[in-house]
Formats: C-alpha cells, sequence, structure tokens
C-alpha cells in the first residue's frame, strides 16, 4: 500500500487504483502520468487496503480489480457504499461483454461502472485502451460522489387522494424513459417500485455496449415486478410492461401505437438514440405522455423531450445530485423541456401517482418544478 506524496493542490483529478498486480498498477500509472488534468494519488493490492486509504485520501475515482486476495473487488464497493461512498470505476478482466452476471452485480453495489482491463502490449497499455480508460475517469468524475449515489427509497405509500398536481392524474397512456451512464441503476430502483398492476406501458431508450442489453434486461426482470422485454417490430405497448429498444436499432412508434424499429445507419453518436424515441411519442400520443430523460453523457433525448413538451406532455429530468452525469437532463433543463426536475424517489411517486396508484405528498417537495 503505498500513498503519493507532495501532490500540487486542487484541482487535478484525483485517482487511486486497486489491483493485486504490481505490473497492471505499474502499466496504470504510465497511462496516468500522461494526463495532465489527473494524479495517482494511492494505490492499494486489495480491498481492505482500498477501504483503509478512503478516508485518507479523497479519490474523486477509485479504480479497481474485481478478483483480489484478501476482500474481493465486489465486497469493497458493498463496504464502500455503506463506509465511505465513493465514485467507483471496475476495471477488469471479469467485465468483459459475455460475463453478464458479474457486471451488473458490480453494478448493484453501487460501481458506477465497468471498464474491460486495458491489454498489456509490448511496454505498456494499448494508446487506444488508455485514453478510453481516461476518458471513462474524467466522464464519472464529473459529478459529487454521493454526494453522487443513488437514494434507496423506502416503498412508496399511496397519498391520500388529491395530493400533488390534480392535472397530471389519469391522463397517461405512455411513458417514454432515456438514460446513458447510471440509466441501469436508476432504472433498477425505478422499476423496482412499480407493482405488477401498473396501468401505463414503459418504453425505454439505454445507451449501453452491444451485447450488454439482455443480460441488463435479465438483471432488472429478477427484481421487477413487470414483464421487461425487447420491443418488437409492428406490436403495440401493454400495461404492466416494459419495452427496451433493442442494440442497433432506433425505436418509435407509429400513428397506429405499434413499434418501428429502424436500423441505425451513417454515424450516429447514439443507436438507439432517446431524441427517436420521444420525437415519435410527441408526434403520436401528445399530451398523453410522460417523457423522463435520466442520467447520462452527451444531449441525447434533450431535443426529443422539449418535442414533448411542445406536443402537452408532462415532462421529467433527473436532478443533478442523483445522476451519475447530468450531462443529458442539464441539457434538457437548458432547454426548457423538463417541466419537473426530481431525484429518483420523486420520479417514482409522479409514476404512481399517473399509474391510478396514488402519490407521496412529497414527490414533488423532494424536486422542483420549472416554469
Amino acid at each position: 500500500m503505498t500513498l503519493a506524496a507532495g501532490m500540487p493542490p486542487q484541482r487535478r483529478l484525483r485517482v487511486m487504483l486497486v489491483d493485486d498486480s504490481p505490473t497492471e498498477l505499474y502499466l496504470l500509472r504510465k497511462v496516468f502520468a500522461l494526463a495532465p488534468d489527473m494524479e495517482v494519488v494511492a494505490t492499494a493490492t486489495n480491498g481492505r487496503e482500498a477501504l483503509d486509504l478512503l478516508p485518507q485520501v479523497q479519490a474523486d475515482v477509485v479504480c479497481t480489480d474485481y478478483h483480489m486476495p484478501v476482500m474481493d473487488g465486489l465486497e469493497f464497493i458493498i463496504r464502500a457504499m455503506r463506509e465511505q461512498p465513493c465514485t467507483i470505476l471496475v476495471m477488469s478482466v471479469a467485465v468483459q461483454s459475455f460475463q453478464k452476471e458479474n457486471i451488473f452485480k458490480l453494478l448493484s453495489a453501487g460501481a458506477v461502472d465497468v471498464l474491460a482491463k486495458p491489454v498489456g502490449q509490448a511496454g505498456g497499455i494499448g494508446e487506444a485502451e488508455g485514453r478510453q480508460l481516461l476518458e471513462k475517469v474524467r466522464a464519472i468524475a464529473q459529478v459529487p460522489s454521493l454526494r453522487r449515489r443513488l437514494a434507496r427509497p423506502a416503498p412508496v405509500a399511496a397519498a391520500a387522494p388529491g395530493q400533488g398536481p390534480a392535472s397530471v392524474a389519469g391522463r397517461v397512456e405512455l411513458i417514454a424513459l432515456g438514460a446513458s451512464t447510471g440509466g441501469p441503476q436508476v432504472l433498477q430502483l425505478i422499476l423496482n417500485q412499480l407493482p405488477a398492476r401498473f396501468e401505463v406501458p414503459l418504453v425505454c431508450v439505454q445507451h449501453i455496449s452491444e451485447g450488454f442489453l439482455a443480460g441488463m434486461i435479465h438483471w432488472l426482470g429478477s427484481s421487477a415486478r413487470l414483464k421487461i422485454e425487447l420491443a418488437q417490430m409492428g406490436l403495440s405497448p401493454l400495461p404492466g410492461h416494459v419495452y427496451f429498444a433493442p442494440d442497433g436499432h432506433h425505436l418509435s412508434l407509429d400513428q397506429q401505437r405499434r413499434f418501428v424499429l429502424a436500423p441505425c445507419v451513417g454515424q450516429v453518436v447514439h443507436c438507439p438514440g432517446g431524441d427517436a424515441l420521444f420525437q415519435s411519442v410527441a408526434r403520436v400520443y401528445g399530451p398523453s405522455a410522460l417523457g423522463v430523460l435520466l442520467t447520462g453523457m452527451g444531449r441525447d433525448g434533450a431535443l426529443g423531450l422539449k418535442a414533448m413538451r411542445d406536443a402537452g406532455a408532462l415532462t421529467i429530468a433527473q436532478d443533478q445530485q442523483t445522476s451519475v452525469i447530468f450531462g443529458m437532463p442539464a441539457a434538457a433543463i437548458a432547454l426548457g423541456a423538463a417541466k419537473y426536475v426530481l431525484p429518483p424517489e420523486g420520479i417514482i411517486g409522479m409514476l404512481l401517482r399517473l399509474g391510478g396508484l396514488g402519490m407521496p405528498g412529497a414527490e414533488l417537495a423532494e424536486g422542483r418544478e420549472r416554469d
């Protein structure tokens, strides 16, 4: 276990590395040494050492392996979230695309994101792999830790009749959601609070690495009471179901309220895209829809959410305090696309009210309404 000494004051990103391989730590240090905006402030060889270091080093991001002696990465994340919440990126050979169970187990425990460990090449880590690592660390370090962690809401009780904005009751026929980095965790929080009798279909676009979507759907479905599945061309969304856009296709709805899948062509940044879904919902459902834009990097979904609001739909952006990356919600707020800015528990309360199941009186007190 080592502490870096003599580091200059603010404000380079402070990174702690946790890996039982001295060679891997050496290679990773070389990568971070190339980044003028970052510094490695500590290293640890297992989760136990890392836990002891957390209060001292105040790292902005912790990069940890999964398989380690004494305390592995999963137990470290669980303990850290309880004792010293922090921003954790898992970087391991155990989070390849075919290891979906590991990936979503780590995300459930509190990891912000996962990254397949860079492969050592003659004298170091490949340039593209190193760049990907540095970009990932910069992205997830944009907001405070939990300070950043998502709240784990208690079961939401129904409110007395008439609580909350009366104008939102009984008018929503479809809920459209868009999310990127941090989305699987907050989607799990939200979907786990919705009962099987929930009356409104939910249609989701989640940016996720190709090959991970099936694992995410299985993971969400293992704890949610709603039926979670891929959207299929020509079918109509049903109450009590949650639909996801499949890999490589934009998802929209036609005038008969049936799913349309369009293969992504050209240099698209996000496929599937939240804008494509939200814009179609604005055209087809107008004021009888709700749009929710969750945590994520970039601007995808902001223009579509604005189209929904302009069409009379209710619209929500996740708040900054609970967003892993505030890019997408912030872009929507800046456009005037969000009627409400809410944390996950506030979004849950709104969905329960709109699904005919009541709403806690504190729902809007937990967030704010936009003009």
